[in-house]
């Protein structure tokens, strides 16, 4: 009988022992997280109001530009930090247009569906390896020249996912399921100004 009682409990612990490593590995996890895109964002037009040199931005200028941000990943789906960019405004069609050089400094936060609910747990189903993605920017935007001119800075904007780590080991490693590549396209506000930018990011 004594054996018998010891087997069951040994049986209860290794139960035990196995549901608290599922839920470690399947649960919700903050964590830290990079993310660095390269963006081209096509000229839409000015807003606001000319000053006594025009607009900050007014010769159809485009915009490429380099991003990094660092943040928390909260329970897979969200992401909240901050980010520093590089821009360099030019137009190849006008020779009087002087190309241009910016900074941006926001907070970003975006929004990436991939975990469902059953009954209040949280699951991950196999299958997924693509995700929607939507997010928003706000901050401040600098324009260097003669004089550095600032402006703030909005942006919303949406995109697809490719979880390309869960795509290689599946559900041999969760905890980083969340690694991607994602392309973004959206609407943007900075030096009076309206673009398009079209991005391609890496987080992990």
């Amino acid at each position: 009988m004594k054996q018998i009682k010891t087997l069951i409990l040994a049986a209860m612990v290794c139960f035990a022992y196995s549901a608290t490593a599922q839920y470690s590995q399947l649960g919700k996890k903050n964590e830290f997280m990079l993310k660095v895109e390269a963006g081209y964002a096509p000229f839409m037009g000015n807003v606001g109001e000319a000053g006594d040199n025009g607009y900050n931005i007014d010769k159809f200028h485009n915009a490429g530009n380099l991003n990094v941000m660092a943040g928390l990943n909260i329970s897979q789906d969200w992401f909240l930090g901050g980010g520093a960019g590089f821009c360099y405004y030019f137009n190849t069609k006008q020779e009087s247009a002087e190309s241009l050089m910016g900074a941006n400094v926001f907070v970003d936060m975006d929004f990436r569906p991939i975990w469902k609910a059953i009954m209040g747990l949280d699951y991950q189903p196999t299958s997924i390896t693509w995700a929607p993605m939507v997010g928003t920017r706000l901050g401040g935007s600098m324009l260097f020249g003669d004089n550095v001119l600032f402006t703030p800075m909005a942006e919303v904007y949406g995109g697809v996912n490719w979880y390309y780590w869960y795509h290689i080991h599946g559900m041999r490693n969760m905890t980083r399921n969340w690694h991607s590549f994602y392309l973004t396209i959206g609407v943007a506000y900075m030096q009076q100004a309206v673009f398009l930018p079209i991005r391609l990011g890496w987080r992990w």
